[in-house]
């Protein structure tokens, strides 16, 4: 699982912009970016796509809001009504998200990855949890897989929004937490939808 994540360290336009740059040239402008000990959903966080000439980087809402709710609000439109979206969408299972309608025409259609510093899991009884926080031991950014979607809505406009994929945790991750978001190295981003199973420890992730 992934429900708070990082973007301290190296996190910054220019380090994206150079990351990004090795694969294919970045299209859009820079963004305004800054850094946050504690990425909670529903905030707006950068992502990056690939379009026809490049990288688009874009800032999306976290927790996938699907096409199907074109023209449907964002939040009840009375309280209680229920006829909103209930933004619980921050992760999609690697496993199964292809065969989910929420996530299914994305997933085939519109992947991303997104950049950060770190994600946090959190260990042992309710009241007095150890927060744990998981990083490149060499300080470099992470890539988060994920998938995109955009909608129109009547009380929040047009948007973009996001979700992060997320696998079994493999190896000593499995002591933290049963699941987390798959990791992407550059040389899978052309090849993401099959590298989207791969070990998200692959030796270069620490815990603090």
């Amino acid at each position: 699982m992934c429900g708070r994540f990082e973007t301290t360290g190296k996190f910054s336009w220019a380090e994206i912009h150079a990351a990004l740059s090795t694969y294919a040239p970045v299209t859009t402008p820079p963004l305004n970016l800054v850094h946050d000990d504690d990425v909670r959903p529903t905030t707006s966080q950068a992502t990056a796509r690939m379009g026809d000439d490049g990288w688009i980087v874009e800032k999306m809402l976290w927790g996938l809001v699907p096409r199907w709710r074109n023209g449907k609000p964002l939040r009840d439109t009375e309280k209680g009504k229920g006829d909103g979206f209930k933004l619980t969408t921050f992760n999609a299972r690697s496993e199964t998200c292809a065969g989910t309608s929420t996530f299914r025409e994305a997933f085939g259609k519109r992947r991303c990855i997104i950049p950060a510093s770190a994600w946090f899991e959190w260990t042992g009884e309710k009241g007095s949890k150890t927060k744990h926080r998981f990083a490149r031991t060499d300080g470099e950014l992470l890539w988060f897989a994920g998938i995109w979607d955009r909608v129109m809505t009547p009380d929040a406009g047009e948007f973009a929004s996001f979700t992060i994929i997320t696998g079994d945790s493999a190896g000593w991750l499995g002591d933290y937490h049963t699941r987390a978001p798959v990791i992407l190295e550059p040389d899978d981003w052309e090849a993401c939808g099959s590298a989207w199973k791969r070990d998200p420890v692959s030796g270069v992730i620490g815990v603090e």
